[in-house]
This record gives C-alpha cells, sequence and structure tokens, in this order.
C-alpha cells in the first residue's frame, strides 16, 4: 500500500445509512440433467457477503443496495461459474439458474519412486499449547485451512485431519478443497483439485479425519487445504476447534462463500497425511520461536520471554545501525511478523530492515491471561472489568528500564529510531505510550494501534488525548486502524471521532486505515504488515 501522510485532509466515507436490501432467492440445477445442485457457493466475491444453496439447490439471500453495481457469482466445484449483475436479478421473483459442468484434462503426476510411505504435513501434535476457536456462528458458512508444504515431488493426498474441541450430539456436513497459494499475493487462489468432495461426519472431541484415499489427489508444492463448514436448517451447537499460537503455519479463513480470504494471529491444527517417495524428508513439525532470553520485573511475579530477529547481514558490516519495532503480544505475533518483514525487504517495500522485539509472556495461556493486566490504565471498576488490569504503567517503566537498555546494550540500534505496535488491548496500550510521549518523547518515534480498545474505562484515552496541546506529540507517526465490519457492527464505535479529534489537533503525522470487510481479529497482521511499511517505508 501507498503511505501517503494524511492530517486533516482525508475523504472517507463513515456514516452508514440504511439503505433498502435487495432479496434474491431461487434455485440451481445442472442444465443438462436438470438436477438439484446442492452446496453451490453464492457470493460476491472478497466482500464477505454470500450463501450456499441447499439440499434441493433452493438459496435465498440478502444484498444491501449499496452493493447494487456489484456481481453475483455462483460457484461449484466442476461447474463453469455464472456471474450475472446484481441490478439486473429480479429481486420479487423466484429465478432459475442453470450451471454448466465442465470437462477438466488435468495433466497426469506421476508419482515415482520404488516404495511409497504416508507422511504427515501440517500442524500434527495434539500434545501442543492450544485454544478452541469459536468466532463463526453456527449458522455460518465458512472456511478454514491453512498452507500445506509438499515438497517438490507429487504426492498422493491420503486424508485431511482436523481437531476438535468439543463433542457434538449429531452430526455436521464439510466439503474439503484444495487451492493453489498464490506467494506474491500471499492468498489461496485457484482451485487445484476440480473435484467436489462433501462428506458428513459424527462431531467428536479429538481429530476429526476425512479420508480422501479414494479421490486420486495428486499434488505437490505449496497447497492450501481447506475445510469448508456447511450451514445446518436447524438449531444445532457451535463447532469448537482447536488453534495454536507461533510458529511459521500460515492459516486463513473466509467467513462467507467467495468471501475475503483473512489471516488470523492463530493456526488451525489441521494436517493431511499423503503417499509419497520414501526418500523425501519428513516435514518438521511447525514449532514457535523460542525467547532469545527471558528478563523479569519489578511488578509481577511472571517473566517476560523477548523475541529477537536482527536483520539479514547483521555481522557483516559492524558500522550500521538499526531501526527497532517493539511487537506486543510476541507469543502469538513474533513469528508471522518476522515472515512479513522478510517480504517486505523482499518486495522493496521498506528500505530499512529492522531488528524486530517481540515482546510476550513464559507461554500463550499466560499472555492470555496477563496482557489485559498490562495493557491497560487506569485499572477498571467492577462494571467494566477485564480481571486483572490496569498495570499498564508499570508495564510501560518496565520496557523503559528493562527491555529497551537491554536491547540497547547488546545490539546496535537507533536509539532515536523506536517504534511500538500492538493490536486490540495492545493497540490500547500503544495510544498510551503515545499519550505518555508528551513528557517523555525520548521512547518511541512511531506507534501502530490496531484495532485499539478505544471503549476501555469509559474511553478514557478519548478524554485525555483531547486535553493535549498541539506541539505535544509533534515529530511523531501514528498508524490507526479499525476493521470495516467493527464499525458497521457497533453503532457506538468511536474511531471516527477519535481519529478526527487528532487529525483536529495536527499534531502529529497520522494515517487511519479502514481494512474493508474485516473484522477486529482480522486487522492485526495487516495492520503491523502496513504500519511497518508506513513507518519504514521510502
Amino acid at each position: 500500500m501507498g503511505t501517503k501522510m494524511l492530517s486533516l485532509v482525508l475523504i472517507i466515507v463513515w456514516n452508514n445509512p440504511i439503505f433498502c436490501q435487495i432479496k434474491i432467492n431461487g434455485k440451481l440445477t445442472d442444465s443438462k440433467s436438470k438436477i438439484a445442485l446442492p452446496y453451490v457457493n453464492i457470493g460476491i466475491k472478497a466482500k464477505n457477503i454470500g450463501t450456499m444453496s441447499q439440499v434441493d439447490g433452493s438459496f435465498a439471500i440478502t444484498i444491501p443496495s449499496t452493493h447494487i453495481s456489484d456481481t453475483l457469482t455462483f460457484s461449484l466445484i466442476g461447474y463453469h461459474e455464472f456471474k450475472a449483475p446484481i441490478s439486473q436479478l429480479n429481486s420479487k421473483a423466484e429465478i432459475h439458474i442453470q450451471l454448466n459442468g465442465k470437462v477438466t484434462l488435468l495433466g497426469e503426476v506421476q508419482v515415482q519412486g520404488q516404495k511409497f510411505v504416508e507422511k504427515k504435513y501440517g500442524i500434527k501434535k495434539t500434545g501442543i499449547i492450544h485454544f478452541t476457536d469459536g468466532i463463526f456462528k453456527k449458522d455460518d458458512s465458512f472456511e478454514i485451512g491453512q498452507v500445506i508444504k509438499l515438497g517438490s515431488k507429487p504426492a498422493k493426498i491420503t486424508s485431511l485431519n482436523l481437531h476438535l474441541n468439543s463433542t457434538r450430539e449429531d452430526s455436521a456436513t464439510f466439503r474439503i478443497n484444495f487451492y493453489h497459494f498464490d506467494e506474491d499475493q500471499n492468498i489461496p487462489a485457484g482451485r487445484v483439485f476440480d473435484r467436489s468432495i462433501v462428506q458428513r461426519h459424527p462431531l467428536r472431541e479429538g481429530w476429526l479425519k476425512f479420508d480422501l484415499s479414494d479421490y486420486d489427489i495428486r499434488l505437490n508444492g505449496d497447497v492450501f487445504a481447506s475445510v469448508e463448514f456447511i450451514p445446518e436448517n436447524k438449531d444445532v451447537e457451535q463447532i469448537f476447534y482447536a488453534v495454536k499460537l507461533g510458529g511459521s503455519s500460515r492459516s486463513f479463513f473466509r467467513r462467507s462463500s467467495l468471501g475475503l480470504w483473512v489471516r488470523p494471529p492463530h493456526h488451525y491444527c489441521l494436517y493431511v497425511t499423503a503417499l509419497t517417495d520414501k526418500n523425501v524428508p519428513d516435514e518438521p513439525e511447525d514449532v514457535e520461536t523460542p525467547p532469545t532470553f527471558i528478563l523479569e520485573s519489578d511488578f509481577s511475579k511472571e517473566p517476560f520471554s523477548i523475541y529477537l530477529k536482527l536483520p539479514r547481514g547483521y555481522s557483516k558490516n559492524t558500522e550500521i545501525t538499526y531501526p527497532v519495532i517493539f511487537l506486543l503480544d510476541g507469543n502469538a505475533f513474533f513469528d508471522p511478523i518476522s515472515t512479513s518483514v522478510d517480504q517486505l525487504i523482499k518486495k522493496k517495500k521498506i528500505k530499512t530492515e529492522p531488528i524486530l522485539v517481540g515482546i510476550g509472556y513464559e507461554n500463550a495461556y499466560l499472555m492470555d491471561s496477563l496482557r489485559a493486566r498490562d495493557y491497560t490504565f487506569p485499572a477498571s471498576p467492577p462494571p467494566d472489568s477485564f480481571g486483572i488490569n490496569g498495570e499498564g504503567a508499570n508495564f510501560y517503566k518496565f520496557i523503559k528500564t528493562k527491555i529497551i537498555p537491554h536491547i540497547d546494550s547488546a545490539y546496535r540500534t537507533e536509539k532515536a529510531n523506536r517504534t511500538i505496535m500492538g493490536h486490540s488491548l495492545g493497540g490500547y496500550f500503544v495510544l498510551y505510550s503515545l499519550l505518555l510521549h508528551s513528557i517523555d518523547s525520548s521512547i518511541f518515534k512511531n506507534y501502530v494501534a490496531a484495532s485499539p480498545s478505544l471503549s476501555y474505562y469509559d474511553s478514557y484515552l478519548f478524554k485525555q488525548f483531547k486535553n493535549l496541546k498541539s506541539n505535544d506529540l509533534k515529530d511523531t507517526k501514528l498508524y490507526l486502524t479499525v476493521g470495516e465490519l467493527e464499525i458497521k457492527d457497533s453503532a457506538t464505535h468511536s474511531f471516527k471521532s477519535f481519529f478526527q479529534m487528532l487529525a483536529s489537533k495536527n499534531f502529529l503525522l497520522i494515517q487511519p486505515e479502514v481494512y474493508k470487510n474485516l473484522e477486529h481479529m482480522g486487522t492485526a497482521i495487516p495492520s503491523f504488515e502496513d504500519g511497518i511499511e508506513f513507518v519504514l517505508g521510502k
């Protein structure tokens, strides 16, 4: 993305006027056999507006009239896509759409070798620290998956396995998909296996296995394997599945048919098995980077883990100093943002590679429980309680007096070019640190606040910034972000008024970003990537 400096001059459509909605319903059939087509993906591509046809081929979708100029796409594996301008679809009468089947000539992939063995690719362990994910509603059609590195030699996929964290009394229906992974765009792209794989399984805690041995799926290289959850037309319990933090895996989700692929801060506990040549090396387990060192603090009995990534070539030229980026929630974000820094350098989006410092905890469980304590200030009263909270001043002092001096003494740093980045409550702490810049300008120069929790303690930060004078934050940069869906889902969201208040003072270089079609969790990684480009770009 570009890095234009914005202050008062900003054109953003903040208002969300309520327009009438376009209701479209109909039926989908095969153009030759006239058989009803179930599980057709229907939606506006990358807009998170979509649905899926039912078992009898019927469908119904409601579209905000703001999308009247968009195109509705109907997509099913093994059929040509059908596209229709929404403006031309009759919303009053049922429409009948016939999809044309396609004949796909697949190039034969030879699996060569004297002996074949079955190997696992992906996140394979069940004993790792992992959390339960349930961010999707039970009636959503959503899709989760991750990049699988199969290597250069073709392999025959025999199963896909997803770890569930709960048991449900009834069964559920799923579709398994395999996509090409676009390294340049860093997103799943077109399908690499054009055959529908729909299976129904009972739901039991543990590994859910999808047997794929009869489908003759032969692939190689980096592919994206996914599980698509088919919504039920009845009241059912939500499905919970396992995720882990840390590691180099790349996971993605999309919350509707044909929706936008989003990279979350976690990874899905998902792997495939494949028959491959016995001489192909085993894929190492995806483990998180260990901390470079541990630091104790005066206010916490729990130690802090500090993760470090030095620039390439750091040891060659001992005269060069480097900017430093401090990243909160290091247990979750250090590994993916390390990869992002490499990509930004490769694509020449930043001119100087930084020293990346992740600030984390002893493990991911402690991070989840202690971040509210360390990232907030002041302590909130019981009605607004996050549990233990309000230690932000002590945490800031710990960064200032322990972490920064340790990094500066051990590595060649640009002491006048430090950046701090955080998401959600971490974004709140970034803004709290920016507030303290008015009395202590020697710590940080740049700030990246991703979807900050602005409502904390009756919007405390808003009131404090409002009282600052115009020259209190001069020569600082702030990259401030929010997800478009966050604003739409909350009539009282204060991002707009907070930004406008900061911009009106004109006391810092500020660039806001409203990420289209993203919700709270989806803004973290793109905010950090774009924020690094904003503060270190050309």
